[in-house]
């Protein structure tokens, strides 16, 4: 079934007007009802405020929580596409076409053949190596629809299409998407205020105040139906404008429950008879909307355990048109394309290594084998590990939350699934960090004068990677749970314990609490700077030089048992920054499923 129908659909929301106040309940859907049907190009408008962009959200299935009453959609062949145009910067509209084929296509399908077809009909043929960033407002519009367009969706749900967009280029926008509702497709958007123009494109537009339906039907049954409840609509005015500035008029309170209560909340349906053409006469026709929901009641009720049945199925199945290996695969190319891509981000992070790593690496110089100057080797162990901490964890809390957008969208269309793209983030990660953090390693080691031991430099090195990942992991989890704006804020506030955890009581430390010790363990900065410092100088290090005449700490043991860690492993420490780097990227996931499949 293309057709869109829906009876009695109620969405409320909780919210709370202080931090201890008492939630309450908003209703912004109030049980309306309505249809959109295939070959049309249907309107939702609406005052602002009106529930327009919500009654899209519980029709598409894109916001669900809150939603009751009965909706029958076909969501396996409709795709969303919201207000913002968001796309991939630094990647091509031929590579992103490619990706979408790609990944929504079945095996043996002629990519390049889609691809000719989707971008010569929507006008982006000549825009095939231009990447996203330089598009026209209008342009990525249509790159939008030509991404879903790739496996020729039955049902298109567009939030705002004309937003931002020019009086042409929205005229232009709702012409593209009429063509496609005469394909035998069901094309519903929202739309705040048309003009008259644009307007008159729409096949079906649906009229929402105050979370209830104030009409349904053709617009040109609009100034008709006005007129039969006496308001006239002036000669030369936008009906759009006249039936919205009604509903937004205080004056006018009784016009939505009037209106609401004529058309039965969306339950019937204005037409123009066909044998009408002069609409001056004043003829129209109210009649049923709701005929397939009306059929589908007659038949037998499904039990609740088959109902539940076919959920859990669902949740089971893999909507995506490729397995979950080749999903993982070819999103770790995109992600690697775009790091490598971005040249300027690599750059400005390659100088920031070598400037702090030479910056450290002067500190310091040469001072690693000099036995007087205990608390200077700590201060560089710390100073290693929390640069890299500090690195690691502000980049994804200031890149990461403009791409959860799309990751929401494109999960939601069905281009692939969370754990594959879950795994490629990581994977598609790793390289660049590695590489990174090695350079950053080497300069401090050699500059400091540490040990000329290849296999203690490796693992000094991967300690720094190892502290690298956790960091990346909890600015990710950060960057995934909270915008820009608040992850500055959570970001700095949830290193201050961990900070502070990694600098309590070295000089005291036979004097720490049995519960401050366990406290410790739990900061994952804290174990880089154990780990670094049992490898720089545990494990044979040799007895330090001193330049004067008594150098209580120029044997390496007696630094480790006076910070009592003579007895702890590197191994053991790293096996902690493990299980930490483990659960961060667990609640990564989980914010994740939460955001982009809620």
């Amino acid at each position: 079934m293309k057709d869109v129908e829906f009876q009695d659909v109620v969405y409320r929301v909780s919210h709370k007007s202080s931090l201890f106040g008492e939630p309450r309940i908003r209703t912004l859907l109030k049980s309306v009802s309505g249809t959109f049907r295939h070959g049309e190009l249907s309107a939702i408008m609406g005052p602002s405020g009106a529930g327009k962009s919500t009654l899209l959200n519980a029709l598409s299935g894109f916001k669900g929580d809150g939603v009751q009453g009965t909706i029958q959609v076909n969501r396996k062949t409709a795709c969303y596409i919201t207000q913002e145009d968001l796309h991939q910067p630094l990647v091509t509209v031929e590579e992103m076409m490619k990706v979408a084929c790609k990944l929504k296509l079945k095996p043996g399908a002629d990519h390049k053949t889609v691809i000719n077809e989707v971008l010569t009909n929507l006008h982006l043929d000549h825009r095939r190596n231009v990447t996203a960033d330089r598009l026209s407002g209008g342009e990525r519009k249509r790159l939008s629809v030509a991404l879903e367009l790739v496996s020729n969706p039955g049902i298109f749900f567009l939030d705002e299409p004309t937003s931002g967009l020019d009086e042409v280029t929205a005229a232009q926008c709702i012409r593209q998407l009429r063509e496609l509702a005469k394909q035998d497709r069901t094309v519903v958007c929202t739309i705040h205020q048309p003009s008259a123009a644009i307007f008159a494109l729409f096949d079906h537009i649906y009229i929402i105040a105050q979370g209830q339906c104030v009409y349904q039907g053709a617009p040109k049954a609009l100034v008709p139906f006005l007129a039969h409840v006496n308001i006239n609509c002036p000669r030369h005015y936008n009906p759009a404008d006249f039936i919205i500035e009604l509903c937004d008029s205080e004056e006018n309170e009784k016009i939505i429950p009037t209106f609401s209560e004529i058309f039965q909340n969306g339950k019937l349906i204005c037409t123009i008879p066909q044998t009408i053409n002069n609409l001056e006469q004043q003829q129209y026709r109210i009649k049923p909307a709701l005929t397939h929901m009306v059929m589908e009641k007659q038949k037998s009720k499904e039990g609740a355990l088959v109902q539940k049945m076919k959920q859990i199925t669902k949740f089971l199945k893999n909507d995506s048109a490729t397995s979950g290996i080749k999903q993982f695969l070819i999103l770790f190319n995109l992600m690697m394309l775009k790091t490598f891509r971005n040249k300027t981000a690599l750059v400005i992070q390659l100088i920031h290594h070598l400037l702090c790593g030479l910056f450290i690496g002067v500190i310091f110089f040469q001072l690693a084998d000099e036995g007087e100057r205990m608390f200077d080797h700590l201060k560089f162990c710390m100073g290693v590990v929390f640069f890299t901490v500090y690195t690691q964890i502000m980049t994804p809390i200031l890149s990461y939350p403009a791409e959860i957008k799309i990751v929401k969208k494109e999960c939601f269309n069905r281009w692939y699934g969370l754990v594959p793209y879950y795994l490629a983030l990581t994977f598609s990660r790793i390289p660049l960090q590695v590489t990174l953090n090695v350079i950053f390693s080497s300069l401090v080691y050699w500059l400091a004068g540490l040990p000329a031991e290849f296999w203690r430099f490796v693992c000094f090195a991967c300690i720094g990677v190892i502290v690298c990942f956790v960091a990346d992991g909890l600015g990710l989890l950060i960057g995934a749970t909270f915008n820009v704006t608040n992850g500055c804020a959570i970001g700095p506030m949830c290193m201050a314990p961990f900070l502070g955890l990694a600098v309590y009581g070295f000089d005291f430390a036979d004097k720490i609490p049995f519960y401050m010790d366990i406290l410790m363990r739990l900061s994952f900065v804290r174990g880089g700077v154990v780990s670094l410092a049992l490898t720089v100088f545990g494990y044979g290090r040799k007895q330090l030089a001193c330049k004067d005449i008594y150098c209580h700490f120029d044997d390496p043991k007696v630094l480790l048992r006076y910070l009592r860690i003579e007895n702890r492993s590197v191994w053991g420490e790293i096996a902690v920054l493990v299980a930490i780097c483990v659960l961060f990227r667990t609640l990564l996931y989980m914010s994740l499923r939460r955001r982009c499949l809620a």
